[in-house]
């Protein structure tokens, strides 16, 4: 009897042992590696959950300012990654920071409200953030930012309501074009790959 209650004491002992030698599954590993190896994963995953309801508009704020400011500076890329950075607390790599930005994008892509503005003798009023980018004529960034697969699928189906109705980026889209100063062939462009390859709506489809 005693040499069966010690071989269960040694069976016990050992496995406690191997638990805890055994790091291939450890939690605190893991993180570490994450947090080690991978900042902009990391910074990617707390986009979102950190922020406040309040923080997150400043933000928004900032970004839409980052728009005209980069217009008026003639960069081919508002400096939205700075701003990213000095507010929401990004810290990783400027390579990351395409799919972290998306997914900030993406998680509050229903309150991307830009305020009233104005620029010179152009009055834009307030909007979403996607529409006010095309409107300030940064169409470009659409096709040389927003339309790279790798760094994420965007939502484009956020809509503001104007005049009793669902307005969508694409239902916007069509009536700029019609404006004197657009410019229609870019923005047929921008319509027709939001439609194609995201899914994007007209508000009455949604």
């Amino acid at each position: 009897m005693k040499t069966i209650i010690v071989l269960i004491t040694v069976l016990v002992s050992f496995n406690s042992f191997a638990r805890a030698t055994d790091t291939s599954d450890s939690p605190s590993c893991a993180v570490t590696g994450v947090a080690e190896t991978n900042t902009g994963l990391n910074s990617i995953l707390k986009v979102g959950t950190t922020l406040s309801e309040n923080e997150t508009k400043q933000i928004v704020e900032k970004l839409c300012d980052d728009i005209f400011a980069g217009r008026n500076d003639g960069l081919d890329m508002p400096n939205w990654q700075k701003t990213m950075r000095d507010m929401a607390g990004y810290s990783g790599s400027s390579k990351d920071f395409p799919k972290y930005f998306n997914k900030f994008l993406n998680d509050n892509n229903q309150n991307l409200i830009c305020p009233a503005f104005k620029a010179g003798v152009e009055s834009y009023p307030k909007q979403h953030f996607y529409k006010m980018l095309l409107a300030s004529g940064f169409e470009e960034v659409f096709d040389e930012y927003f339309f790279d697969f790798d760094d994420g699928d965007i939502n484009y189906n956020a809509y503001e309501i104007v005049d009793g109705k669902k307005e969508t980026i694409v239902d916007w889209a069509e009536k700029w074009k019609l404006r004197r100063n657009a410019n229609v062939a870019d923005i047929e462009d921008v319509i027709e790959i939001l439609q194609d390859e995201f899914g994007a709506k007209r508000g009455i489809d949604l």
